[in-house]
């Protein structure tokens, strides 16, 4: 009894080893990525794979070479010379998300590289280099620490500043956490617990109804301070509230202005100049239209508009006071729907007017003359 006992429980073993074996060779040559995301792939090959982001010393996070789209310095775009070639004239530009280029899946779309593209093409200038510093959910608190510590390495002749969105969000939190240390963000963590080792018993989780963690969001990469508030943001009526501050957006946001902003942007400036790098600012535009897309309402809310108006009355007043090149992209890019995805993020079509102007704004004003 014992015996057959025992050729049955080793028969049982054999077959399940059989059938793991057989689907992870499956997988591995015919899965799709979500597939091998949920019933292959570790842990850290999931982060390796599919995440953009990685943490960074001094920064909490910057892109991550491993990722297709970047480059093993960590920006969007190919490799970049180092050192920097002796007749180029080399552009960097920083921001978030409207930087990087988010909505859009060729880095060529992104407006740094089709500015490169047109100052080259359209107006003769060879050495032009413009590399994509932009990284999603940077606020000028990040570009700052960036070009100190990063960009400066670049050799860069010139940084083009886009901020607006990312600063106003770091805004809408309890007044009492609101700082220069922008704790919004708080610390770098690595995300998620190790992932099950078999196939089959992850799929017999998922059909239990158990949810792996196998996507992470930016946010859920963060672990914030003890007591930290954001804005709870309830949409109802005429005015947006914070529920869990009781009070209206438009009242954090006035207990908390933008004077941290302004101190960012006029320390970039302050230390772009002492490298003899030049630094042109860019108003923050957007779309005020509803749009469908997921997230599509953000930009049509009156609180963010009257913000991000705060912000852009800011950089031109920069501007004028420190001498440096401004460009008011908020007073002349269009706002019709082919060229936003979301009234924040641009379309292929939306960056390419977007680079379009900025060229024409850098050849008029002889910025590439150096």
């Amino acid at each position: 009894m014992r015996v057959k006992a025992g050729i049955a429980l080793t028969a049982i073993v054999l077959t399940i080893a059989a059938i793991e074996i057989g689907l992870r060779l499956y997988l591995d040559a015919f899965g799709s990525e979500r597939q091998k995301t949920l019933y292959l792939y570790s842990r850290e090959e999931i982060q390796a794979r599919q995440t953009l982001y990685q943490g960074m010393a001094f920064l909490n996070y910057g892109l991550s070479p491993s990722h297709e789209q970047v480059n093993s310095l960590g920006y969007r775009g190919p490799e970049i010379a180092m050192p920097k070639p002796e007749r180029a004239f080399r552009i960097v530009a920083m921001g978030g998300s409207t930087t990087y280029g988010w909505h859009l899946e060729d880095w060529r779309d992104a407006y740094p590289h089709q500015l490169q593209r047109l100052l080259r093409d359209r107006y003769g200038y060879q050495g032009i280099e413009a590399i994509n510093a932009g990284v999603p959910g940077y606020s000028s608190w990040e570009s700052l620490v960036n070009l100190l510590l990063r960009v400066v390495e670049l050799d860069p002749d010139m940084i083009i500043v886009f901020h607006g969105l990312n600063d106003v969000s770091a805004r809408l939190i309890d007044p009492l956490h609101y700082d220069g240390l922008n704790r919004a963000k708080g610390f770098w963590v690595e995300s998620g617990d190790p992932l099950p080792v078999s196939v089959l018993q992850r799929i017999a989780l998922q059909r239990l109804g158990f949810s792996l963690d196998t996507q992470v969001a930016l946010s859920e990469q963060f672990r914030l301070p003890d007591g930290f508030r954001y804005c709870g943001l309830e949409v109802g009526g005429a005015e947006p509230i914070c529920g869990n501050l009781g009070m209206s957006a438009s009242e954090v946001l006035a207990s908390n202005p933008p004077v941290y902003f302004e101190r960012n942007l006029r320390n970039m400036i302050l230390f772009a100049r002492a490298q003899d790098i030049d630094v042109v600012l860019l108003t923050w535009a957007y779309s005020p239209l509803a749009f469908e897309y997921p997230g599509g309402g953000v930009m049509h809310m009156a609180f963010r508009q009257a913000a991000v108006a705060e912000h852009n009355d800011i950089v031109r007043s920069l501007a004028l006071e420190r001498g440096v090149g401004l460009y008011d992209l908020a007073a002349s890019m269009p706002t019709a729907a082919r060229y936003f995805v979301n009234g924040v993020h641009m379309t292929a079509a939306g960056s390419a007017e977007m680079a379009r102007q900025v060229a024409e704004y850098l050849v008029a004003t002889n910025r590439l003359a150096r």
